[in-house]
């Protein structure tokens, strides 16, 4: 009876030994994947503060360029910068070091662009918050950049007063996200072809929907131009 019982004490302390050292395996786990999250979002932070030290830099050089195009190219080169650069921000305080909720993101990009493209004004229509892969949110934000400010340079070139512009995003079921870019402008050139122009902005805007795997469509308008962007909430 005696070996018995010292045996079943020997089995109790072997398996009380193994759970304590699960419980520092699992302790010391943790605090490295804590570790990593915080030095993730240190290079977040530092990315961000690295990126609008250049678009201020790029800003300055426009500001004192002397060529009014050659200006426009740097301000719109900072723009770009700055839509990544509200990226990195937000991953530097977000819980989720991969994912970004696309609106609060895009809300900081418009509101940036809202001051580029004064007097037009931005209407940003959205639902609450939609999470997605931050490399994906960057690359819809560059391609709304594009888009908002072609519309607020070409849309209203006889309003002093400027005009409305409409940002409109939906997440349609679990699949996908649905972004329209419309203005009541002056509308397209005859015979605008998204696959031959030459204009820097919009070849950014085919490059980048191609590499979202995104369709890229330009809806018939009365007045204006639309653009409509379909986004796969994951790559395909």
């Amino acid at each position: 009876m005696l070996p018995s019982i010292q045996a079943g004490l020997q089995g109790a302390a072997n398996i009380l030994g193994m759970a304590i050292e699960q419980q520092q395996s699992q302790r010391k786990l943790q605090t490295a994947l804590d570790r990593h999250q915080l030095l993730l979002k240190e290079v977040n932070h530092r990315v961000k503060n690295s990126l609008q030290v250049v678009a201020s830099m790029l800003h300055l050089q426009a500001n004192s360029a002397g060529n009014s195009e050659l200006s426009e190219s740097l301000n719109e080169a900072a723009s770009r910068i700055s839509t990544v650069g509200q990226a990195y921000d937000r991953l530097a305080y977000a819980a989720d070091y991969e994912k970004i909720d696309l609106i609060t993101y895009l809300k900081e990009v418009l509101k940036d662009l809202e001051r580029a493209i004064s007097p037009n004004v931005i209407h940003f229509v959205a639902p609450p918050n939609i999470s997605i892969l931050a490399d994906r949110a960057i690359l819809m934000g560059l391609i709304i950049n594009e888009l908002v400010s072609n519309a607020g340079k070409y849309a209203y070139p006889d309003r002093p007063s400027g005009g409305p512009i409409w940002v409109t995003v939906a997440q349609i079921e679990k699949r996908a996200v649905a972004i329209s870019i419309r203005d009541e402008g002056v509308g397209l050139p005859a015979g605008f072809d998204l696959a031959k122009t030459k204009r820097l902005g919009t070849r950014l805007v085919s490059a980048l929907s191609e590499q979202l795997g995104a369709e890229l469509t330009k809806p018939a308008s009365t007045t204006g131009s639309n653009f409509a962007l379909l986004v796969p909430l994951e790559a395909v």
